[in-house]
């Protein structure tokens, strides 16, 4: 799930077009041609599109509501949304398109938009984009929807990382969380503050992240590093092996629990709930379970810390379009989705980020949570559209799982933080995108 940077003299054209062999478009092309040849009078029908979608009760409902509008919005137009589970996703999408049958309009996670454009399989929106305002999109955002001179779909949500802390830890130990992103702890002041928790009121560990690559990559970046070196892969850079062993460091010394890397260890984010552990890092999406799930103490969300710079990490969704014959159509209905009054609409009630930068700067009616969503806007702030390019390669998304293996292995001791860099070098070179 893309929180932006946002300045807007920053050019969106960031993405660099993967190179396609023709014999893979053209391949592309006949079988689509085949797959239409083979479709029924309805699915044949230009002013009648599939969305294929992802996400909760909240979303499914929430993107419900929107299709209908659309609908009473242009008579004559139809919608089938068609919801398929998030882990079988990707495979059910890319299934449909081998399948010779893929959906008009799709919800798309960044890191899997260039794998299905790489292959010609999304369609160019240029041409039917005249009404649309582009400007107001977050440059960061929309620059994950191009490809070159082409637009295959247009941003809608974004979701960020914040640091989730237990208040009552806090008030016991008698410190005060910061309360700007200037005023976020360094590294150092971070790991002396959890260590004063873990001494002043027995916590177990102070601070935890949530297993995954989202959690890791603003440490790395605020480190000083860097993912891409060009389009080569270039993770074991000097400033993010230095970034990894002071992670390595924090697990090791029991200050952030090590078994949270590993299966069948308590996730960082369970010891949060357990109140084992002070302070979690993760994101937005978590604000609704742990208002169910935490009873026993007051939480709240303060800012990431900062190394050498201050630095978030952001994912995300946008909508694209594939490449069938009713492209009119489906342009006309992401249009829809993705203008200022629908995707407030849907944020407010799923809790998202919206990649409206009009919406950005006034305000969103969360029906919950808006102080602490408020906060995860002002963090996105720290996002760099270069960072937006390096997350968004078709070799990023095959290597994701790789990148988690890697870290894991580093801090349960088993290889050093430069190995394990290395490590995803070469296994993003092997990705096969060529």
């Amino acid at each position: 799930m893309t929180l932006p940077a946002f300045d807007s003299n920053v050019s969106s054209d960031l993405r660099t077009p993967h190179p396609v062999t023709r014999l893979s478009r053209l391949l592309s092309l006949m079988l689509l041609a085949l797959a239409f040849a083979c479709q029924s009078a309805e699915d044949r029908d230009p002013n009648h599109v599939r969305l294929v979608w992802f996400g909760s009760e909240e979303e499914e409902r929430a993107i419900r509501e929107a299709v209908a509008e659309f609908e009473r919005e242009y008579p004559g137009r139809r919608v089938t949304v068609q919801m398929v589970e998030w882990t079988r996703y990707t495979e059910k999408v890319m299934t449909m398109l081998m399948g010779l049958r893929p959906p008009d309009v799709a919800r798309m996670s960044v890191q899997w938009c260039g794998r299905y454009q790489m292959v010609g399989a999304l369609a160019d929106l240029t041409p039917h984009l005249a009404s649309v305002e582009l400007d107001d999109f977050v440059p960061s955002r929309l620059a994950s929807c191009r490809a070159g001179d082409q637009i295959f779909g247009l941003p809608h949500t974004s979701i960020g990382l914040m640091l989730y802390c237990n208040l009552d830890l806090f008030e016991e130990a008698g410190i005060e969380i910061p309360a700007s992103p200037d005023e976020a702890w360094t590294w150092e002041e971070f790991s002396e503050v959890a260590q004063t928790l873990q001494r002043e009121t027995g916590v177990r560990f102070g601070w935890g992240m949530y297993r995954g690559w989202f959690a890791l990559l603003p440490f790395l970046y605020q480190g000083g590093g860097h993912l891409l070196d060009g389009d080569d892969p270039d993770f074991a850079n000097p400033e993010n092996i230095a970034a990894l062993e002071w992670i390595i460091d924090q697990h090791r010394r029991g200050i952030a629990p090590q078994t949270s890397w590993s299966f069948g260890g308590d996730p960082a984010e369970t010891l949060f709930i357990r109140g084992d552990c002070a302070m979690v890092i993760t994101g937005n999406w978590r604000l609704v379970p742990y208002s169910q799930q935490i009873t026993e103490f007051n939480w709240g969300v303060t800012y990431l810390p900062r190394g050498v710079r201050r630095a978030a990490s952001t994912g995300g969704e946008n909508i694209v379009v594939f490449d069938t014959p009713k492209v009119e159509t489906a342009t006309l209905l992401v249009a829809f989705l993705t203008s200022r009054d629908a995707m407030s609409d849907f944020c407010a009630e799923t809790l998202f980020l919206p990649t409206r930068q009009s919406l950005l700067e006034g305000e969103v009616p969360y029906r919950m949570h808006r102080e602490a969503l408020e906060r995860f806007i002002e963090q996105g702030r720290d996002f760099e559209p270069e960072w937006t390019r390096e997350q968004s390669t078709p070799e990023f998304a095959a290597i994701d799982s790789v990148i988690v293996q890697q870290v894991e292995l580093a801090i349960l001791g088993h290889q050093t933080a430069r190995e394990s860099l290395v490590r995803i070098n070469v296994e993003y070179r092997g990705a096969g995108f060529e």
